[in-house]
Formats: C-alpha cells, sequence, structure tokens
C-alpha cells in the first residue's frame, strides 16, 4: 500500500487491450480493439464530511453493445496521487493511439472531403457547425473554452449561444475536443494566407 508500485497492469496491443489486475482473483480482461467504440475520462474526488479521502481517477471504455468496461485507479489520503495520474495519463496517451486515432483520422477526413457529419449532436458543415436547432456557426466565429473537466463550444459573436460538453459524462468529448482543435486551426492558417 505504501509503495509507489501500481496494481493493475494494461497492456497496449494493436488487436486488442488486456487489463490484469495482480493482486485480484478475477482473470485479466481482453477487449478486441473492434469491440472499443467510445471513450470517457475524469477525475472524482471521493470525500465525507468534509475531508478529502482521495481520488479517482477513471476511464470509461464504451463497447457497441453499449456495455462498458471501467478502468479505475484510486488513492487515498494523497498516497501515491502522482504515480496513478502519470499512469492515468500514460494509459489516455495510449488508448488514443492504439484504438481512438483512427476515429479522429476518419472525422479529419470527412471534412477535408466536404462531408456533412456528426459528433455528440454537432453537425460540421464545410462552413462551419451547428447543434440543436441553431443555424450554422461559421468557423470565423467558433471559439472554445477549455477546462480540466470539459470545454464549451461558443458563437465569437454571442456567447450564450453555446454547448458544453463534460469529459466523465459525454463519450468521446476529447475526441470531439480534438477534432474541433484541428478544424478552427486549420481554418485561421486557412484565412491567414
Amino acid at each position: 500500500m505504501f509503495t509507489n508500485k501500481i496494481s493493475k497492469r494494461l497492456i497496449f496491443e494493436v488487436a486488442g487491450l488486456t487489463i490484469e489486475k495482480p493482486f485480484s482473483f478475477d482473470s485479466a480482461i481482453y477487449i478486441p480493439a473492434d469491440k472499443l467504440s467510445a471513450i470517457r475520462l475524469g477525475k472524482k474526488s471521493p470525500g465525507g464530511m468534509g475531508f478529502f479521502l482521495g481520488k479517482h481517477f477513471i476511464i470509461d471504455l464504451k463497447h457497441p453493445d453499449d456495455s462498458f468496461t471501467q478502468i479505475k485507479f484510486s488513492c487515498y489520503c494523497g498516497l501515491r496521487m502522482q504515480a496513478y495520474e502519470e499512469a492515468w495519463t500514460d494509459a489516455i496517451n495510449h488508448l488514443y493511439s492504439f484504438y481512438f486515432s483512427s476515429q479522429l483520422n476518419m472525422y479529419i477526413e470527412l471534412f477535408h472531403l466536404k462531408q456533412s457529419f456528426e459528433i455528440l449532436g454537432v453537425t460540421f458543415h464545410d462552413d462551419g457547425i451547428s447543434w440543436g436547432n441553431n443555424a450554422i456557426v461559421p468557423w470565423k466565429h467558433v471559439t472554445l473554452s477549455n477546462y480540466t473537466s470539459n470545454f464549451v463550444i461558443h458563437h465569437r459573436n454571442s456567447p450564450r449561444l453555446n454547448i458544453g460538453f463534460n469529459f466523465s459524462y459525454h463519450w468521446n468529448a476529447y475526441l470531439l475536443q480534438g477534432l474541433l482543435k484541428y478544424v478552427v486551426e486549420e481554418h485561421y492558417k486557412m484565412l491567414s494566407k
């Protein structure tokens, strides 16, 4: 309990992900790569009666049948918090590299082909984005406000026209954020030429 070792082992392979819990009676969990359809992640601080009791670093992996597998690194009373946060961050980076970067690349390709598509209720058009019953917000007016646990898309001149996404609640919110950052940056590069 007082060492810096993490009691979970994640094995990333192109074919799939293996989750081992060395000090558990549960057998290893293997998830084929084609069964990883979405990701959400977050940090939660369990508390009781106003006391800080620790932190949970959580990664949820959604499967095509809408079930999900949770990977949780928990530290209590601040013990091993840095080690768990580093392991959580490394796991996220590896998950994106191995399993979710292809989804991002597919959306980028659709954008470059000027095809309309939707992620989390946000529709991408050649000339901007829309959500709900709102008109298309042109790319030059799309602004992102990025925070630790969420991000907000809003109209540059009308901030009340916005939509927000929480990374621990919305599936693939990080993917949407990354795609929007890419597209907005590409649009500004085109304008500056």
